[in-house]
């Protein structure tokens, strides 16, 4: 055997030798694993071998030097040690070898010596732990040596938890030692008490083929392989064991167990009970059960196939059957240890039994046997809480829950992770108080508290979502959205939860989060149909019916439930409704009407979609067509009183009152209480048809008993009462502003004016509702505001004029206050006016300007010349206008005098406007003072003969008319004919026709930019624009033609507005000729007066005709000084060849009653009243 041995080790050697590394480095490397082998096999003569040709290789290397220390101590050569040991200390100080090699010579002390034997002796006798204290006193858990880690590290393996580290240090050393067959044996031991058979089976392979530890490893694989269920892995591990260990002593029985084995398998009986414990294994009880009966029938004795078939019915809850197996198992089992367990089974079975029964009792409320029977089970094993927890059970059953709590405690006593324990005492603490119930779950310890996540997260849930509900009742979105969020998180599968967050979401405009939350839902859910009807709805709240469609449309159709039908049909209908409307927006509102009818034709519509039809007819003025609808809405429901309503609507619009005021005196529409903006609409009816009392006592009724904030219905309450009481009218357009968000509610009682009427300023962003409230406080507040308003103007004239004639300047300070009276507002105007021509050119005292008759000369009829001339002088006048008046929204008049002039007038005028159609129309009839000069506004003396001559007024009417529908442009146009009456004037007609067209460049509530085009043609029946007496001084050719190009431009903000006005026009005047003094009486009477023979009376003025370009300019300002104040002022310029006047003006104004709201836009200061038309 020996000489084997060291043949197989001679030629390990030689290919060793053979295989030598050149390099240094490696050789040294390699020289040094040859010492670590030698020690592991012992053999002393392979260390010095590599010992002596490392001396010559790296004589002063520590890891040499401690080698050969090691050697010294084994062949007890103590001068050698000593040696050694001073040289490692000189060569390495401090080094790992040198503590290493300290450690070794102090364990060689007969102390060291003694406490390693004693160590030894406590891990022989299994005291581990008093053994590793030895070991770590003697080399602080760094064995210096193989032999001695090895002996550590059985100690360490044989300690709780300590075994896996063994394993570990051990195959470093296996590694660092190859070939050691103690600490492979070792190895071989932990790895397959760790379950690691593969890695023990392959040490065993190894140790197989150590002729000195073949038979302890064939014994030891031998007892593993015994352990194992036969099979077809046993039957080749045991052919693979009869094959490396031919010559073991235990060869006849691997070779009779191998036989028996490969019968075995070859049975298919026996087949069927290994697959029944296969199955038992994955938890396949019933098909296990089975194969195991099967079994049972070839192999009625064995007792492991009845304990397995008793595992079966046990997992099956069939405790009885179980319990008969297991009964069985245990009389026909051999092997005392599973005789035990089978016995412990069959008790174990009995229990459960008992247990199951009490249950079933419970379950059917006879709680006497319930009781009866979990307390045998008790009695059987006292030690068990199963027992118990039944005796709560039946606790609770009866109402008792402070004995249900006793006992549940009692099993939490017995068994700290009963689960059941505690959900019994949860649902006791829950019916108490869920604050309670939380309490205890958070007094739980965490590791049981991580077991009762779901129950933790079933309470969290509860708590949120009264969280969630809490806030949703009182609206408190930004509240309800975190704490459905949390729910959401907790509980993500829900969909209504997911639905609630997404609504409180949308409620904040966040509707992107919403729809995010729906797509984490359906990503994991995509076909559910609660998701998907609850992601429609949702999507339906937020009118986004295409969507909702395409949302049911991940649903097979079979799985659908009727209210998922239901959505469908009102959201294939809301589609049809969006596509018609979306038709009707871009103009084509023929083929909306169709696609509706069709929907109405397939029966998908309904009376709803007639209306609708019905309300666009109305709505472009088609009321015939409109008509149809609401009878066909009446044929399907007569009293529908939508469609009576609209039918009366259309007879007012058609102007037929009284057919309109029969039906609604007849029988009236009645709707519910609830249907506010239709009674609205029935009380705009009444007062259509003249019933303002009805009209009155139904709105006023509606705003009495209104519950919910309704701006339109106040609106409309208000505009009802401005005639009879302005102020209530305003009381109540305070509250619609309140109900449309435009006011604070605090400003309503009491009214505050200074918040009404900030907020009747115009924004850009408003609805057609918003604007209308604004406009309406606006409008009202104003009427009903008294105001005082003092202005100057001063006049002048760029034309080539002449002085004392047409050189006009005029000083004019006007005092205008004005009252509400009735629905409209009164004023008093008062006027003074100082008017100058300027003085005339003198030579010698004397003039002959074109004045009266200063160019009148001629013979006397005895021979005596009369010269022309007349005495010089300066032409002013100096008068007051006075006057009086009224104007309300549909008609206006106005009387007034002039006094102090030369020639003092009765002025006046009345105005009627109305709607024809889509065109405004406006009549006036007036007498108005022709302002052109002095001698047509105030009148004149002549100088020569005393005669007064001007003060001219044009009296007449003016027709003019409109159409503006509020778009980007609107046309306008004024015919009017006057008669022109002065003293001592001839008379004269004068017919005008103007019209023009505006584009809005921009229209904003504070900023406006137009541009337009007018045109304008006047007649003159006589051109008396000269100053001759018998002429008026005013501008009139007999035709006149002009064509412009104005522009304006406005803004405002809240303290300033300003507008400038600017235009470019052309114009031809023509006049033929005409009598220079063409009033023959006052010619007679200077003729006899100077007793003419001849002169110049009958001289006649030539014809003319100009043209040229004119240009004007106006700019005006208004700024707010106060709530009461305000300031104004401007300036206008024109230039023309033939008239320019021009002026400038500053005016400030007083309101009686705070204003805060808009300022005009455009700016609108006084007009004298002499320029009034």
């Amino acid at each position: 055997m020996y000489r084997l041995i060291s043949i197989v080790l001679l030629t390990g050697l030689c290919s060793q030798v053979a295989a030598q590394p050149t390099d240094r480095s490696e050789q040294r490397q390699w020289l040094l694993e040859q010492i670590r082998m030698g020690e592991a096999l012992h053999r002393d003569d392979l260390v010095r071998d590599a010992l002596g040709r490392l001396r010559l290789l790296e004589p002063r290397d520590a890891e040499v030097l401690f080698a050969s220390l090691r050697l010294a101590l084994r062949e007890r050569d103590q001068d050698q040690v000593t040696q050694l040991m001073a040289r490692i200390s000189q060569e390495a100080p401090g080094s790992v070898q040198e503590h290493k090699a300290k450690r070794l010579i102090e364990l060689q002390q007969p102390e060291a010596t003694r406490r390693l034997q004693q160590a030894r002796l406590f891990a022989v006798t299994g005291r581990n732990q008093e053994a590793l204290e030895i070991y770590d006193q003697l080399f602080a858990g760094e064995p210096p040596s193989l032999e001695l880690a090895l002996d550590y590290w059985r100690v360490r393996s044989a300690l709780p938890g300590q075994r896996r580290e063994a394993i570990e240090q051990l195959q470093a050393l296996d590694r660092q030692y190859p070939g050691n067959a103690g600490l492979r044996q070792t190895l071989v031991g932990l790895l397959f008490a760790e379950k690691r058979d593969p890695e023990a089976l392959a040490l065993l392979e190894l140790l197989s083929r150590d002729p000195g530890a073949r038979d302890s490893a064939a014994q030891r694989e031998f007892d593993y392989l015994s352990g194992q269920p036969v099979g077809a892995a046993s039957v080749a591990a045991w052919k693979a064991f009869v094959q490396r260990y031919p010559a073991s002593p235990l060869l006849p029985q691997a070779n009779q167990t191998l036989a028996q084995q490969r019968q075995l398998i070859a049975d298919p009986a026996w087949q069927a009970g290994q697959r029944g414990k296969q199955l038992l294994d994955q938890g396949r009880n019933a098909e296990a059960e089975a194969q195991l009966r099967h079994a049972l029938r070839q192999y009625p004795d064995d007792a492991s196939l009845h304990g397995a078939l008793g595992y079966a019915l046990m997992r099956q809850s069939r405790f009885e059957d179980a319990n008969a197996a297991f009964r069985l198992a245990a009389t026909k089992e051999q092997d005392t240890y599973w005789i035990s367990q089978w016995k412990d089974l069959e008790s174990s079975s009995h229990y459960w039994m008992q247990l199951k029964k009490a249950d079933q009792a419970l379950e059917r409320r006879d709680i006497s046997t319930a009781r009866a029977i979990y307390q045998q089970a008790r009695q059987q094993r006292p030690q068990d809480e199963f027992a118990v927890l039944g005796l709560a059970d039946v606790a609770v059953a009866e109402g008792d829950p402070a004995t249900a709590e006793r006992l549940y405690l009692q099993v939490r006593r017995m068994a700290p992770d009963n689960e059941s324990a505690v959900r019994g005492l949860m649902r006791i603490y829950q019916a108490q108080s869920p604050d309670k119930a939380r309490a205890y779950l958070n007094g739980l310890p965490p590791r049981q508290q991580a077991m009762f996540a779901s129950l933790r997260r079933s309470l969290e849930l509860e708590q949120l979502r009264s969280e969630a509900d809490a806030a949703v009742q009182r609206q408190d979105w930004a509240a309800a959205s975190p704490a459905l969020k949390r729910a959401v998180e907790l509980a993500p599968d829900e969909p209504w939860l997911v639905y609630q967050l997404a609504g409180s979401l949308r409620q904040q405009g966040r509707i992107g989060e919403a729809d995010a939350a729906f797509a984490k839902l359906l990503q994991r859910h995509p076909t559910d149909p609660q998701a998907r009807y609850a992601h429609g709805l949702f999507l339906e709240s937020t009118d986004r019916d295409a969507l909702a469609l395409d949302s049911l449309a991940g649903v097979p159709k079979g799985a659908w439930t009727d209210d998922m039908h239901a959505l469908e049909k009102r959201a294939r209908r809301r589609v049809t409704l969006a596509q018609a409307r979306q038709l009707r927006d871009q103009g084509r509102e023929a083929e909306a009407s169709a696609l509706l009818e069709a929907g109405i034709a397939r029966g998908e519509g309904d009376t709803d979609d007639l209306l609708m039809l019905a309300d666009w007819a109305a709505t472009r003025g088609d009321h015939s067509t409109a008509r149809t609808y609401f009878e066909r809405v009446l044929e399907r429901q007569p009293e529908q009183p939508e469609a009576r309503l609209g039918l009366i609507e259309g007879w007012i619009a058609e102007g037929n009152l009284p057919r309109a005021r029969q039906a609604l005196e007849r029988r009236a529409p009645q709707f519910p209480p609830g249907q506010i903006d239709a009674q609205r609409r029935l009380a705009n009816a009444w007062l259509a048809v003249g019933d303002r009392a009805q009209a009155a006592s139904l709105l006023d009724r509606l705003v009495a008993e209104q519950a919910q904030p309704d701006p339109l219905l106040r609106r409309d309450a208000a505009r009802l009462a401005v005639q009879q009481d302005p102020q209530r009218a305003l009381d109540l357009y305070a509250a619609a502003m309140a109900d449309a968000d435009l006011l604070e509610r605090r400003a309503v009682e009491p009214r505050d004016d200074r918040a009404l009427t900030y907020a009747s300023r115009a924004k850009d962003e408003d609805d057609w509702l918003a604007r209308s409230l604004r406009s309406d406080v606006d409008e009202l507040y104003r009427q009903q505001n008294p105001s005082i308003t003092l202005m100057h103007d001063y006049g002048w004239r760029n034309d080539d004029g002449t002085a004392g004639i047409s050189e006009l300047k005029t000083q004019s300070t006007l005092l205008h206050a004005d009252m509400p009276l009735q629905d409209g507002k009164a004023f008093v105007r008062l006027e003074r006016i100082g008017l100058d021509a300027g003085s005339f050119d003198l030579e010698d005292g004397q003039h002959t300007e074109a004045f009266g008759t200063c160019q009148v000369s001629g013979t006397t009829r005895s021979g005596n010349p009369l010269p022309a001339g007349c005495p010089g002088g300066s032409q002013t006048a100096n008068g007051r206008i006075m006057a009086l008046g009224w104007e309300g929204e549909r008609w206006a008049a106005d009387l007034g005098t002039t006094d102090g002039f030369e020639v003092n007038n009765w002025l006046g005028g009345a105005t009627v406007n109305g709607d024809l159609g889509e065109l405004g129309w406006s009549l006036t009839a007036s007498r108005r003072p022709m302002s052109n000069s002095l001698l047509s506004f105030g009148g004149a003396k002549d100088p020569r003969t005393g005669v007064r001559w001007g003060g001219v007024t044009a009296n007449g009417a003016t027709l003019g008319l409109s159409w503006d529908q509020g778009g980007d442009d609107g046309v306008w146009a004024s015919l009017g004919h006057h008669w022109l009456y002065g003293e001592n004037v001839t008379d004269n007609q004068r017919t005008r026709a103007m019209a023009g067209y505006y584009y809005r460049l921009l229209e904003r509530a504070d900023e406006r930019m137009r541009i337009g085009l007018t045109v304008m043609h006047w007649r003159h029946d006589k051109d008396l624009g000269d100053y001759y007496l018998g002429q008026g001084g005013y501008y009139s050719p007999e035709r006149y033609n002009s064509i412009g190009v104005p522009f304006s431009y406005a803004w405002r903000n809240y303290d300033w507005s300003v507008l400038l006005e600017t235009s470019v026009s052309w114009s031809q005047a023509k006049s033929g000729s005409r009598p220079r003094y063409p009033n023959q009486s006052l010619n007679d009477k200077m003729i006899n007066r100077y007793d003419l023979e001849s002169s110049n009376l009958g001289d006649i003025s030539e014809g003319s005709t100009s043209n040229g370009v004119g240009y004007h300019l106006r700019g005006l300002f208004e700024r707010r000084l106060s709530d009461h104040w305000a300031l104004g002022g401007g300036f206008d310029w024109q230039h023309s060849d033939d008239y320019a006047p021009s002026s400038a003006m500053l005016y400030v104004r007083y309101l009686f009653e705070p204003w805060r709201g808009n300022l005009l836009l455009p700016v609108e200061p006084l007009e004298p009243y002499s320029e009034w038309r």
